[in-house]
């Protein structure tokens, strides 16, 4: 299986994430979700169906795919998702200067096709036992974040936007959906580098590294968004009892340390 050509990655990457010129907070939502499906179609269609590397690139195609849809649904459907894309689109400075985006546009694509690196080499290595069990914890680590978000929309869609949802998997994980994706692109990391440490070839120097980099800024991007989430959290709930009961039962996740964590 050949890896696709720089021009399609490139392509595959700056055309979602350029729909940030018409918003800003684009590039880092449509823009994720549609760069990740596209540059893991480009690798599935080369793929026999049911192998292991098909899996893997089939993994990445319907993480972004759901990711899309369900930011399509929350723009759509919730006005506070709405708001909130506003006042990102006014600090960003409106429709006044869209070029002075064009950093952060190539930024998000090349950490995107950093994401998407570790198919470049699973695909072309034979499927060893740790490797069936890093793309299977990937699987599972984008399922839990699909049902977070899920759960997390359904009860806040019956029960309102200011509800603390702490049931369901909220009963263990503050936050599944960015606990999820952690454990998802670790997992996918880690394919990346045992299949290259156990079938060297020359070629994998450049993916490798580019795995290693995308899993670093995607994870530092989840671990500051949970951060943020728990100071939230602790503003809005802080007083009351039942969230520092449920803040002793449950784990935030990869996040940076906050006063939250430590509250009684």
């Amino acid at each position: 299986v050949l890896p696709p050509s720089l021009k399609a990655i490139a392509a595959a990457c700056l055309i979602p994430t350029s729909l940030g010129l018409a918003k800003v907070e684009y590039a880092v939502s449509y823009g994720y979700g549609l760069s990740i499906s596209a540059v893991a179609s480009l690798v599935l269609r080369q793929l026999e169906s049911g192998t292991l590397a098909y899996w893997h690139a089939l993994a990445l195609v319907l993480f972004g795919l759901r990711l899309s849809l369900f930011l399509l649904y929350r723009e759509v459907f919730l006005s506070t998702f709405r708001k909130f894309r506003d006042r990102v689109e006014r600090r960003r400075g409106g429709d006044r200067n869209r070029l002075a985006r064009v950093p952060i546009i190539i930024s998000c694509a090349a950490l995107y096709a950093c994401m998407a690196s570790p198919l470049f080499i699973t695909s072309q290595v034979a499927p060893t036992p740790v490797l069936k069990g890093c793309v299977m914890t990937a699987w599972f680590g984008f399922l839990i974040a699909a049902l977070g978000d899920l759960q997390k929309s359904f009860v806040k869609s019956q029960l309102g936007e200011r509800v603390l949802v702490k049931g369901g998997l909220f009963a263990r994980l503050r936050h599944p959906n960015y606990t999820g994706e952690c454990f998802g692109w670790t997992a996918n990391f880690l394919a990346s580098a045992i299949a290259a440490a156990t079938n060297w070839r020359s070629s994998f120097v450049v993916p490798l590294v580019g795995s290693a980099l995308g899993w670093i800024g995607i994870v530092f991007v989840l671990m500051q968004a949970a951060t943020g989430l728990e100071k939230k959290q602790k503003t809005k709930y802080g007083h009351l009892q039942e969230y520092k009961d449920w803040l002793r039962k449950s784990w935030a996740g990869p996040a940076f340390s906050t006063k939250a964590k430590k509250a009684s």
